[in-house]
């Protein structure tokens, strides 16, 4: 206690001795800045003025002091906003290069959160979205196994006998269909979703245009087709014809009467970025897809069921009513799978709680995070260097009684209002990116969709962006505020205003501060460097990468035969033999589809457990593909018909499992069902390895088995001469032969798909990280080029003393720049070790056969992309120290011994 008193009466006396010392000082100080003004060329009158102005105007100070002692919390607030901006004005050039910087680092983390917030945040485009509840069907709920689709039949047992919701509403997934205007002589393939009767009402949706459906007309006998047209169709394929409403448009030949369209803002409810081109009522699925039957068939789990829940009932009530019924329509069917229903909130897309994708999108977060973290760090360093600039300012308001809390507040005050700032620009940045990258995503996707379909994502800012720009900003505000507030409060009065001993200058160039935030930019920066160098590496490989096989010329026949009946096989195997028979096929298989269409199952070899990919393949599959055959036969036609036992493997699984011997009529055992019962079979072929499962790598293992009966495996053909022509003919054979399998007819060319997809993929990521990396780079060399200029400045007396004693400028430069390199050097080793973590945690997931390599077979110690990076790094340092260095040396050696 009595140590308290004596400090503040000491401090009593302190302040009533610089009260009496002050304005002999500030004389002093003053005429010596204006002296320095003189020198360049200024006259006298406009000497002084500069000087009072950058010195801050001690009677300014005094008076701003004594009139914030008794202000009230709001206008203290007032004046410290008013003072920052003042602040902001006197220091444009300092300004400028703050909000550029925060704006990028906040504008890039403000672009991710749009984009997540756009998939996973903003609910349905209805009306009350909140009170919207999905049903969810869970299978075997411990190996997280859900799926959302129900049956019609399901759907309308539910609807006819639960007493808990306002209204139950079925919509399918998007199905094609060919669509003709005989008004209009237009004709193309659209997206159509098929809904239950009271879907646009349910769903508060007041169509633009027209009456919509009657909310009872699935139920009345008798009710003509009828379809209600997208906003984003109406406008695109019918020049948003007015007149719309009331004509007739052919679907898959049967006459739809135009009865709406929807609102703009209206994208459906499909859980997908390729919204609907129009809706129509589910009771018109035998006419739009035919030949299977919803509306009879329980094993047809196509619709999405959409609830909402009375007033006064819990969710938790409805859901226990709607699992009970759902038990009860499939006591036959379901009574061994189905373990729940529930009731999920719903998003605008899928599966954005699932752990995966929330693990995924944190990951990403935290990338990018590290962009605003060395924009942060750079602003520390330049919030330093103003500090030691405005040290005499500081000291005199400590002097002149403020509070140290006082002026830690004035100046966080300062930081936030420049944060802000930055965080306006950055929404503006980042709203005129996403759009920018938007447009750019769609012009590379362009022809790359199935016939009809497009994508859309509202990027646009809401709520939760601002709020996340907010916090963000204000974050950051603090983060790069708080540390030189609290540094620059404490300092020793009588030093500052006198300018003895050593000053704040000298204690910063030894700051361990600003050298833990250089290294940890470079760090920061070589970390990223690293990571895209090695993905661009990959991206150069993937270039020339091929699956093995050529896949130009090879399509997946994709339709929809029917159920699992004999009927279905016979429709699939009469088009099979059709296919054979034209003159432009050269080959046609069953099997599973490259790059598509393979799972990873359990093996065990001679008790040795392990995992491989595993295929199925029918008929003269490997041929079709172009895979040689190099040891043992292939399958008989009896044996696939009786799905014997029997495998191909690959080359790689040969040595790794019978590496001393050869492969064929080894036995191995395989998990089918990942549930523990394993099937055994026999090696009777070896084929060439390929990249059947990933582009990305040869399989490490690979195992092709008969599909089993019953199975709809996926048809595969060959074609030659011209493309064009060839699926013409072939169009026109499939309708001639099956009918009824063209609204669900896609030919999915293997190049353009699956081959494209995947190297596209790490064309992302390499762009995506090579960006980030150059923002970073970009920010650290800004960075090291602000400290090292205020460092430079700090020894302009020292390099002046150094020059007129004889050293030589390029010495002087050397000694300076090494000085500032030595936290450089610091940074660099740490981000190579991070680098090299992070390269070998992505090496590490290619222990699982069925994992991407994104590097294309790139070493993760590749010393070509690790020295070559870290050597360009380090001469950006160089360089950015060397710029402030070679300027002082060239300063006439007098004037450097005058400066202070």
């Amino acid at each position: 206690m009595l140590r308290t008193w004596l400090a503040r009466i000491r401090g009593m006396f302190l302040r009533r001795k610089l009260e009496g010392e002050f304005s002999e000082e500030i004389q002093a100080h003053l005429e010596m800045l204006a002296e320095e003004h003189m020198r360049r060329g200024m006259t006298p009158d406009e000497a002084r003025l500069a000087a009072r102005r950058s010195f801050g105007g001690v009677e300014q100070i005094r008076e701003e002091h004594r009139e914030g002692r008794g202000l009230m919390p709001l206008d203290r607030l007032a004046a410290d906003l008013s003072y920052a901006f003042r602040m902001m004005r006197r220091s444009p050039g300092f300004t400028l290069v703050a909000v550029l910087t925060l704006a990028l680092g906040i504008g890039v983390n403000a672009s991710l959160f749009s984009a997540y917030n756009a998939l996973a945040l903003k609910p349905l485009p209805v009306a009350d979205a909140g009170g919207v509840y999905r049903l969810e069907r869970w299978f075997e709920r411990n190996r997280g196994n859900v799926q959302y689709a129900f049956s019609y039949p399901e759907f309308a047992y539910v609807r006819d006998h639960a007493h808990v919701f306002d209204s139950l509403v079925a919509a399918s997934w998007p199905v094609g269909a060919f669509a003709e205007w005989p008004g209009i002589g237009t004709s193309d393939k659209v997206q159509v979703q098929l809904v239950s009767a009271n879907y646009f009402t349910a769903m508060g949706i007041l169509p633009r245009f027209g009456p919509g459906f009657a909310p009872d007309a699935d139920r009345a006998p008798g009710v003509s087709p009828m379809v209600v047209l997208s906003h984003y169709y109406w406008q695109s394929r019918l020049n948003g014809d007015p007149g719309i409403v009331g004509r007739i448009v052919k679907l898959n030949g049967t006459a739809f009467t135009v009865v709406g369209v929807a609102p703009e803002e209206f994208t459906g409810t499909s859980q997908s970025t390729s919204p609907p081109d129009c809706w129509a009522p589910v009771t018109m699925q035998p006419r739009l897809a035919p030949p299977a039957d919803w509306l009879h068939s329980s094993e047809r789990a196509l619709l999405q069921i959409l609830v909402r829940v009375k007033p006064g009932i819990t969710a938790r009530t409805a859901q226990s009513e709607a699992a009970v019924l759902i038990r009860q329509f499939g006591a036959v069917l379901f009574h061994e799978k189905t373990l729940d229903v529930t009731l999920q909130h719903v998003a605008f897309f899928d599966n954005t709680e699932d752990p995966r994708f929330l693990a995924s999108v944190l990951g990403i977060m935290l990338v990018v995070g590290l962009v605003l973290a060395v924009a942060c760090a750079n602003l520390a360093n330049m919030m330093l260097a103003r500090g030691a600039a405005r040290q005499r300012e500081i000291g005199v308001r400590l002097a002149l009684g403020a509070g140290r809390s006082r002026v830690v507040r004035q100046l966080l005050t300062e930081s936030v209002v420049l944060a802000l700032t930055g965080g306006l620009a950055g929404l503006v940045l980042s709203y005129w990116t996403s759009r920018s990258l938007w447009l750019w995503v769609m012009g590379i996707l362009a022809g790359h969709f199935p016939d009809g379909s497009h994508m859309t994502v509202d990027l646009s800012p809401d709520l939760r962006v601002l709020g996340y720009t907010l916090a963000v900003s204000l974050a950051s505000g603090l983060l790069f505020g708080l540390s030189p507030a609290l540094r620059f409060t404490r300092p020793d009065l009588l030093s500052v205003l006198k300018d003895q001993g050593p000053s704040l200058g000298d204690r910063l160039r030894r700051s361990r501060l600003r050298s833990v935030l250089v290294a940890g930019q470079v760090a920061v920066s070589m970390m990223l460097l690293v990571t895209s160098g090695l993905l661009t590496r990959g991206l150069l490989r993937s270039r020339a990468a091929e699956p093995g096989f050529e896949t130009r010329t090879l399509y997946r026949v994709m339709a929809d035969f029917g159920t699992n009946t004999s009927k279905a096989v016979a429709r699939q195997r009469s088009l099979l033999e059709r296919l054979r028979t034209l003159p432009v096929v050269s080959g046609v298989a069953q099997g599973s589809a490259p790059l598509l269409g393979t799972w990873t199952p359990p093996i065990v070899v001679d008790g040795v457990y392990g995992r491989t990919l595993g295929s199925y393949a029918a008929g003269s599959y490997m041929e079709t593909l172009g895979i040689p055959l190099l040891r043992g036969r292939a399958f008989t036609p009896q044996e696939i018909e009786q799905n014997a036992p029997l495998a191909l493997i690959s080359e790689a699984t040969a040595r790794k499992f019978w590496p001393s011997g050869d492969a064929i009529g080894r036995r191995f055992q395989l998990d089918m069902n990942f549930l523990g019962e394993m099937k055994e079979f026999s090696v009777i072929g070896v084929v060439k390895d390929v990249r059947f499962a990933n582009l990305t790598r040869l399989d490490p293992a690979h195992v092709y088995l008969t599909p089993k009966p019953g199975d709809f495996p996926d048809t595969l053909l060959r074609i030659h001469g011209d493309r064009r022509a060839a699926l013409t003919v072939i169009r026109s054979a499939i309708q001639a032969t099956d009918p009824d399998l063209m609204p669900s007819l896609f030919l999915m060319n293997m190049d353009d798909g699956p081959v494209w997809l995947q190297k596209i993929q790490v064309r992302a990521m390499a762009l995506a990280t090579l960006t980030l990396a150059g923002l970073t780079l970009l920010l650290a060399g800004v960075g090291i080029y602000g400290v090292m200029s205020f460092l430079v400045t700090q020894r302009t007396r020292e390099i002046g003393i150094r020059m007129a004693m004889g050293a030589a400028p390029g010495e002087v430069v050397r000694r300076v720049v090494m000085d500032g390199l030595r936290p450089v050097f610091v940074g660099i080793v740490m981000g190579f070790a991070a680098g090299a973590g992070l390269s070998a945690a992505l090496h590490s997931t290619l222990r699982f056969p069925g994992s991407m390599d994104f590097l294309y077979g790139v070493s993760f110690y590749d010393p070509l992309t690790f020295l070559g990076l870290s050597g360009f790094l380090l001469g950006v340092a160089a360089l950015a120290s060397a710029a402030p260095a070679r300027r002082a040396s060239r300063v006439d050696p007098m004037v450097s011994l005058r400066y202070e």
